[in-house]
């Protein structure tokens, strides 16, 4: 055989064999709101799976429950602190897209802050492979940061 196409072949099945787990959170600060808003992007079977569901059994049409559902997991996997202490966080909502379950969260911020840390530890109890990827925007300063199993947490420094 070819020894490009073995290579090729070879490739492939380590694809097929190895899943990727990668949630994203986006924080960015609105200027006419003066708040961090925060949409976080998770597939919806790593999800399920961390809270303990078989894929497809959280029911999404309830929505009522399964946002209090959410919002629980994510109160215990998703902080936020400043130099004063863990800050108030709103949790407003999610959607379901595709794969993707979408949740929208607002950072309570009654002091301009200068600098905040992100923890986020979601999905790290089903997979220690797990890559958190944090993406902040203020205006034209953006900072990205990638969170695993053993470093998941970020210093922000509000420019």
């Amino acid at each position: 055989m070819n020894p490009l196409i073995t290579k090729y072949l070879t490739f492939l099945l380590i694809l097929t064999i190895h899943k990727y787990y990668v949630s994203s959170t986006l924080i960015d600060y609105s200027t006419n709101t003066k708040t961090h808003q925060l949409s976080l992007k998770i597939f919806h079977d790593d999800l399920e799976k961390d809270l303990g569901f078989d894929t497809n059994e959280l029911d999404y049409s309830d929505y009522a429950n399964t946002n209090l559902i959410i919002k629980n997991y994510l109160k215990n996997y998703l902080k936020i602190y400043s130099e004063e202490g863990e800050l108030q966080l709103d949790y407003l909502g999610f959607e379901r897209k595709n794969d993707l379950v979408i949740y929208y969260v607002e950072i309570y911020n009654p002091m301009k802050l200068k600098s905040f840390i992100v923890e986020n530890k979601i999905l790290f109890d089903s997979f220690k492979n797990q890559k958190n990827i944090i993406l902040y925007r203020n205006n034209n300063y953006k900072k990205s940061f990638i969170h695993t199993y053993d470093n998941f947490q970020s210093i922000i420094s509000v420019p």
